[in-house]
């Protein structure tokens, strides 16, 4: 895959590489549409070109949602990324989170892996106790032991409040802090996105 970088895509893989030297996570805010698992890509390709990890992992929400981080990954890293022997990496849901065995959590502790969460406002929690199990397994089973983290999300809020998993928050305020922002109004003026329609029926 040789398509290169929107300005913003540039532009945020620049900022997480540059947080990376003093933070292990990272959150990107980007509209629908505009190119996020591209970028995240590339920050792949970038660790893996400077010997920083050595596998990534990606989750996302729906399998059809995995199967485009794992064509996506492949073609920019022109590796294998299918989880299987010569892999450098997977693309796998939240749901199937749960039925990984130990031997695939101790990747976290075997490698330097870049954990990649698609649409992390679908996991929630940074206490156990308000979390729901999406966003436990991230609590108990990578945030402290991935080499790196990136959470992207397009709409980062939740119906029922509660903190989006590996995301910080101001305080007092409780507002969402993002590392990176690419909104709608830049996305349509750069002609990534187009206008939103309403239509009413």
């Amino acid at each position: 895959m040789s398509t290169s970088l929107r300005a913003w895509q540039a532009a945020c893989v620049d900022a997480a590489l540059s947080r990376y030297k003093h933070s292990p996570h990272f959150f990107c805010q980007a509209t629908p549409g505009a190119g996020k698992s591209r970028m995240a890509a590339e920050i792949a390709r970038q660790l893996l070109l400077t010997g920083e990890i050595d596998l990534v992992l990606c989750f996302a929400p729906s399998c059809q949602v995995a199967e485009g981080l794992k064509n996506t990954f492949s073609g920019v890293l022109n590796r294998q990324f299918d989880g299987l022997l010569g892999s450098v990496g997977v693309a796998t849901t939240y749901q199937g989170m749960h039925h990984q065995g130990e031997e695939f959590w101790r990747l976290l502790d075997k490698y330097r892996v870049f954990a990649v969460f698609d649409e992390i406002h679908h996991c929630a929690g940074h206490d156990p106790l308000l979390s729901n199990s999406w966003g436990q397994i991230i609590l108990q089973r990578v945030q402290d032991r991935a080499a790196y983290t990136l959470a992207l999300s397009g709409t980062p809020w939740r119906s029922d409040e509660r903190a989006i998993a590996l995301a910080r928050y101001s305080n007092p305020e409780g507002r969402l802090i993002c590392d990176f922002r690419y909104g709608i109004e830049e996305a349509i003026s750069d002609r990534v996105c187009r206008p939103p329609r309403i239509v009413v029926v």
